[in-house]
């Protein structure tokens, strides 16, 4: 048993998460946003445009959305499946710009889209924009008009941007890489820049840790139901730490207004989003996808989580949710490689949340710590004398629920 339930320092039970940010300006040289931008945690990586955009959602929700951007607004490209709903945008509404790109064919179904995620409350960008046919049907959606500087002449690009200031739209000079670029822009009355002139694209990075096979596999089930049940979500995501992170801190920052909300348990982050944002979120998570394999120290994070939450009930400590959330989120650094400190510091969870996986405060944090410690023993092989008995009772029914699922992944992969 000790081998499943000791903590297990393995790097490769975790995955890099990379997202790209360049910063957007005002007049004023002040910073309003940042485009979010794709980068692949191992070069050499082939994906789909869509894959993209889902990858870089994701990884904004995983690094943390204050962390990546403070509190400026994002800008995120968007494919043609983004305005169809096919590959769904989980970032807050009141502070994502989703940028539509020059690639996108204007018609029906994209005038129809933009327009839908306008009501949704995103501010709606045209990227790289020419004149082409039906341009003035997506103007009058659109809050922003990024003109590309280096593809066009300067005549070429004073031209375009009389025409568009017809609807009324904040002129974006995209890709300024001089001085000159800049100051001939503001004589033009452009309102924002970016550019290698404003600052150079840099490089997040986070840790997070790949979803199961069968998780993503149990996940697609629930999108055929007619009515999604809360209760079966919440059991596939006990077993998915990745995924917890993720859906705790969607729920924490909030939707349309942007308003961060404080978020303890599976259960209510469920309930916070709603059926619509969960199935937009699942979906995400799928088109995503990179199944790896998990090796013991998921095994050692869900008993620990299990463990927690057992004795919770026992003692009449807490709730169980928050108890199981604590006790799973505890056991990240040894998934992630990542100390503590760092995930305390930079996962946008609920305080208390944090004080009792991180830092092993109050009365949660304590039966937080009692369980960590018990898992230390036993891998250092030390004596349990020490221990109560409904901790050994807890660490048996623990194991004995967790192991199951981590067999089955071999079968699943």
């Amino acid at each position: 048993m000790s081998s499943h339930i000791a903590a297990v320092d393995d790097p490769s039970t975790s995955t890099d998460v990379v997202v790209g940010r360049q910063p957007i300006t005002d007049r004023a040289g002040a910073v309003v946003g940042f485009e979010l931008l794709y980068r692949p945690a191992r070069p050499g990586t082939a994906i789909t445009g869509e894959q993209m955009t889902a990858q870089v959602v994701l990884g904004a929700l995983t690094i943390g959305v204050d962390q990546l951007v403070g509190d400026k607004a994002m800008f995120c490209n968007a494919e043609r499946g983004v305005l169809t709903g096919r590959t769904p945008v989980t970032l807050p509404p009141a502070r994502t710009v989703i940028e539509v790109l020059e690639t996108v064919h204007i018609d029906d179904e994209a005038v129809e889209g933009c327009a839908a995620l306008v009501a949704a409350g995103f501010r709606v960008a045209l990227d790289d924009f020419v004149w082409v046919e039906g341009a003035e049907r997506l103007l009058p959606l659109a809050d922003i008009v990024k003109i590309d500087f280096q593809a066009m002449t300067r005549d070429e690009v004073r031209a375009l941007s009389e025409r568009c200031r017809a609807f009324d739209v904040v002129l974006l000079a995209e890709k300024v890489e001089t001085p000159e670029d800049v100051a001939w822009a503001m004589a033009e009355g452009f309102e924002l820049f970016q550019g290698y002139a404003i600052d150079r694209p840099e490089v997040v990075q986070g840790h997070t840790i790949a979803a199961s096979a069968l998780a993503h596999v149990q996940l697609s089930m629930t999108l055929l139901a007619e009515d999604l049940d809360f209760e079966e979500i919440e059991g596939i995501l006990r077993r998915e730490p990745g995924l917890v992170v993720q859906l705790l801190q969607m729920a924490s920052i909030g939707s349309r207004l942007g308003m961060r909300r404080q978020v303890r348990t599976v259960r209510e982050a469920l309930v916070l989003l709603g059926t619509t944002r969960i199935r937009q979120w699942v979906a995400l998570t799928i088109l995503s996808a990179q199944p790896g394999r998990t090796p013991d120290g998921l095994a050692s994070a869900l008993v620990r989580a299990r463990m927690t939450e057992l004795l919770s009930m026992q003692r009449d400590v807490g709730t169980a949710d928050f108890a199981f959330t604590a006790g799973l989120l505890s056991a990240l650094d040894l998934l992630l490689g990542v100390g503590l400190e760092d995930l305390a510091r930079t996962m946008d969870i609920d305080e208390a949340l944090k004080a009792a996986a991180f830092r092993r405060e109050g009365a949660v944090g304590a039966l937080v710590c009692e369980v960590a410690r018990y898992q230390a023993g036993i891998a250092m092989g030390a004596s349990l004398e020490e221990h109560a008995e409904d901790v050994h009772v807890a660490a048996g029914e623990s194991f004995a629920w967790a192991m199951p699922f981590v067999n089955s992944l071999e079968v699943a992969s």
